[in-house]
């Protein structure tokens, strides 16, 4: 009796378990409702605008990729940085996967960041 007891109660911890982590992400794997204000901007305030201050101003050294909070998603969108029909072709996704941004001695995105990036770019790369 106590054995059955301990096996239901351990069932329904899993289905909860299951329904809990399902939740998080969708089938195909993407985070929901990635938002760029939320979620986008505080990874290159982090990686690219704050702390290493390569991207400040229109007219940085950087390619005048201005990615302060007053600029960035325009910048983004204007200069052709995001391509929604092929995300992973994206040059931001492409520099920031490939390594090549941001630049020593800045570390580089964690897998994690990369992927809420993606994301983002899939779900149509929307100034929310």
């Amino acid at each position: 009796m106590k054995n059955k007891k301990l096996v239901g109660n351990a069932v329904i911890i899993t289905l909860t378990w299951v329904m809990i982590t399902a939740s998080c992400t969708h089938q195909d794997g993407m985070i929901p409702n990635v938002s760029f204000s939320r979620d986008i901007m505080p990874i290159m305030q982090a990686s690219c605008s704050i702390n290493s201050s390569c991207h400040i101003g229109a007219t940085n050294a950087n390619g005048h990729i201005d990615l302060s909070d007053s600029a960035a998603y325009n910048t983004l969108i204007q200069k052709g940085l995001i391509n929604t029909r092929t995300p992973t072709a994206s040059l931001l996704y492409s520099e920031i996967n490939t390594g090549f941004m941001p630049k020593a001695p800045y570390a580089h995105l964690t897998g994690n960041e990369m992927k809420i990036v993606l994301d983002w770019i899939r779900q149509g790369a929307k100034n929310n």
